[in-house]
């Protein structure tokens, strides 16, 4: 039987090296935030910051990995940002819950990836997309092209859009159709807003 010193040192590991929230850590020992709170000040367990709060809830509670902006970029990732940013302003999504880019050009499908991978610190494996394609174009064939490009597998694929059109015309203009990237974050969406208005602010 665990005494509550035992007790204690479990509340204090599963904060501290499990990353849990205090909630998480109440709801499994069927008590009070507060008693939590009081346990963990007693023993001087240091609080987390809230973006450390929110990081951790999204690994533990909702399995996902935190992304971690990279706060130190180098000339070349300083340039990267400029042009992520400068691109989403012109094509990305400004409202929802997601940060969510579209384009038919697989070069700038691949420079917007590597800015959220290199600039915002995501983790590629949250990252899925979204063909929209017309009746003339290979829907496999495609498939397979964009996982290649964007290196993301097909299993993260949505099932493709299909827009309804002439035959033989679109597949000319856009041979690859388009694809959305999308990255289920509200918050890297703010930040990415954040970064268009300062652009706005410094082209004044």
């Amino acid at each position: 039987m665990k005494t509550l010193k035992d007790e204690q040192r479990e509340i204090a590991r599963l904060y501290m090296d499990e990353g849990y929230s205090m909630m998480q850590i109440a709801q499994q020992f069927k008590c009070s935030v507060s008693t939590i709170r009081y346990w963990l000040d007693k023993n001087n367990v240091k609080r987390r910051s809230i973006n450390e709060a929110i990081n951790n809830i999204y690994s533990t509670k909702f399995n996902k990995d935190p992304f971690y902006l990279n706060k130190n970029l180098s000339k070349k990732d300083e340039e990267l940002k400029i042009a992520g940013t400068m691109l989403y302003w012109g094509e990305g999504a400004k409202t929802g819950n997601a940060v969510k880019f579209a384009n038919s050009d697989p070069e700038m499908i691949v420079l917007f990836i590597n800015f959220l991978i290199k600039v915002c610190g995501i983790s590629q494996n949250r990252l899925k997309v979204l063909m929209h394609i017309y009746p003339d174009h290979d829907e496999e064939a495609l498939k397979a092209f964009w996982s290649r490009t964007t290196h993301i597998p097909t299993d993260r694929f949505y099932k493709s859009h299909v827009h309804i059109g002439k035959i033989g015309t679109y597949k000319r203009k856009s041979p690859y159709g388009t694809l959305a990237v999308s990255y289920s974050d509200k918050k890297l969406l703010n930040i990415l807003l954040s970064w268009i208005d300062q652009c706005k602010q410094d082209l004044q």
